[in-house]
């Protein structure tokens, strides 16, 4: 029997590039009070949210 090492690591740079990306994201997200999830699936246009999320740019101004 073979067992394999399970690290949770990418195997690819365009993996870990991507991971990157949405942890940066997703920590974003949590900084500014919004749900990341949310905010994905407006900017994927799959929300049913009535009111759309603004853009990080928007909400960075807002902010200042």
């Amino acid at each position: 029997m073979i067992k394999r090492k399970i690290s949770g690591g990418t195997v690819s740079r365009d993996g870990r590039q991507a991971r990157d990306s949405m942890l940066g994201l997703m920590k974003t997200c949590q900084k500014l009070g919004l749900s990341f999830w949310h905010y994905l699936c407006d900017r994927l246009g799959i929300s049913n949210e009535d009111q759309p999320v603004p853009s990080l740019a928007a909400l960075f101004a807002g902010r200042s």
